[in-house]
């Protein structure tokens, strides 16, 4: 199956909208698994005020599979990186291609590099593209 991805940042709502029911269960699923971490509140916050750009992937018919948000922050070091936040939905390493997409697009913007915030298991999906590791976050319940 062929996927694209698409920035909504300049879309008008309607367009979005048409999308909403999917996306906002991909986005309750997304939180469900990851409770500590985000809330849907949290999420529509950030991309309404323009914190994170919200990017949803459509196979080719157009019907919505699944949604990336990203973040464009400076570094300590002055370094323009782009974050890739939440990634939900269907497709699985299929999408993994796309992040081609968001590297041309972080290109365009004067990014100097990309960070994806991900699951262990897209380690070996992401290397493919010339993404390693930096850093393991470690979590103990008390």
């Amino acid at each position: 199956m062929m996927y694209s991805i698409y920035n909504t940042t300049d879309w008008p709502l309607h367009e979005i909208s048409k999308y909403a029911t999917e996306l906002t269960q991909a986005m309750v699923k997304f939180t469900e698994r990851f409770p500590d971490d985000v809330s849907l509140e949290e999420m529509a916050i950030d991309i309404a005020n323009g914190r994170h750009q919200l990017w949803l992937i459509l196979d080719e018919k157009k019907i919505f599979k699944a949604f990336l948000t990203t973040e464009i922050t400076i570094t300590t070091t002055g370094k323009k990186r782009v974050t890739l936040c939440q990634l939900a939905g269907e497709g699985g390493a299929e999408i993994a291609q796309l992040i081609n997409s968001i590297e041309a697009w972080a290109k365009s913007i004067g990014a100097d590099e990309i960070c994806p915030i991900g699951r262990l298991g897209w380690r070996k999906e992401l290397a493919k593209y010339g993404y390693q590791p930096t850093i393991t976050k470690y979590r103990k319940e008390l």
